[in-house]
């Protein structure tokens, strides 16, 4: 095959990666609202428990004369994972075939599988590595959004609650790479050719931003999960509907937040890398290590607000929702460093590929 036809091929493998995510997105959510409906069925039931039996009472005797002492018994509410939350109940097994589950994590892995696929086929096609333009930054790095989610979901299963708030935002990013950043399969500015650090560099910074997405995602359930529990506490658990439900199906504010804090860590480790490498390259490429140009200093502006977030989660009393608010800080410059920077930001970093 030539070329062009490989790179045909390439936006083929991805186009039909997209189709296989909406499908493992439409599993993912098919199997949320199931079992949350089995939640707010137990819950429903578990009340009408209590009111049945708070009418009860209970004659106890005591004393010689036999006097009657009248009790009432009043169950314990919430037996399930916090303060009024419905018990733990398990979605009935389905007779045969795949689970809602089961299918969208087939149809992630298969997606994955062609997502990556696509990019091998783009790199082939221009003859070096994929990630030389913000189309295929962004395809790469939702490539390896789902590779780590499903390998830490395949180690630890509790986190297939969170398929559908991981998925979501990783098809959003394909789709607007689809549709506004794509361009032709081409070659690499002179600048960035023949140097071994546009693979160590950048193949890190995909990295770090997959990881700080999926710490942000988890930031903002453990927001979520957070309120969830005050209402709870507080008795307003129906001002949640059914998303309140859904909340109860995910891990507690505390272990989202200890979760977010491990992905937050790794990624600052391989952002603080990205700098350093990306000061070598420039003083190879351009006789300075540092020009102050508009994506250096914002690549540095990350870094000072996820460490400042990573110091202040380490200092005693700096925890919970004041920690998530900070990581999603640091996650929303990330977002401006990727499109605004890119795109409207002339620099000596301008290799968007949009014209």
């Amino acid at each position: 095959m030539n070329p062009d036809q490989l790179a045909d091929l390439s936006n083929l493998s991805v186009v039909i990666a997209i189709v296989l995510y909406v499908l493992a997105l439409i599993g993912f959510t098919a199997d949320l609202a199931r079992t949350t409906q089995v939640r707010s069925d137990a819950r429903l039931a578990a009340r009408e428990r209590v009111g049945a039996r708070s009418g009860a009472a209970h004659v106890v005797t005591s004393g010689s004369g036999g006097t009657g002492t009248l009790t009432l018994e009043r169950p314990t509410e919430g037996d399930g994972d916090g303060p009024g939350k419905a018990p733990a109940v398990a979605a009935p097994a389905q007779p045969g075939g795949l689970s809602a589950r089961q299918f969208g994590v087939l149809m992630a892995t298969l997606g994955v599988v062609l997502h990556l696929l696509g990019m091998v086929l783009r790199g082939v096609a221009t003859s070096r590595v994929p990630w030389g333009n913000m189309y295929e930054f962004a395809m790469t790095g939702s490539a390896v959004v789902v590779v780590l989610f499903l390998l830490l979901s395949a180690r630890r299963r509790e986190l297939q609650e969170l398929a559908v708030f991981v998925m979501g935002p990783a098809l959003v990013l394909m789709f607007l790479a689809q549709t506004l950043w794509i361009v032709p399969a081409a070659q690499l500015t002179p600048s960035l050719q023949n140097s071994h650090w546009l693979v160590i560099h950048v193949l890190v910074a995909i990295l770090s931003s997959a990881l700080f997405t999926l710490g942000a995602v988890v930031a903002a359930l453990q927001l979520a999960a957070s309120r969830h529990e005050a209402a709870l506490a507080a008795g307003r658990a129906a001002h949640w509907g059914r998303f309140g439900a859904v909340l109860d199906r995910l891990p507690g504010s505390r272990e989202l937040e200890a979760l977010s804090f491990r992905i937050h860590a790794i990624a600052f480790v391989g952002w603080t890398f990205t700098l350093i490498a990306g000061a070598i390259w420039a003083n190879y490429a351009w006789g300075r290590p540092w020009n102050w140009d508009p994506k250096e200093v914002w690549t540095f502006v990350i870094w000072v607000v996820y460490a400042a977030y990573l110091h202040a989660r380490a200092t005693q009393g700096f925890r919970g929702n004041r920690a998530a608010w900070f990581a999603l800080a640091g996650f929303a410059c990330i977002i401006v460093n990727f499109t605004i920077v890119n795109t409207v930001i002339n620099g000596m970093h301008s290799y968007s590929g949009l014209t």
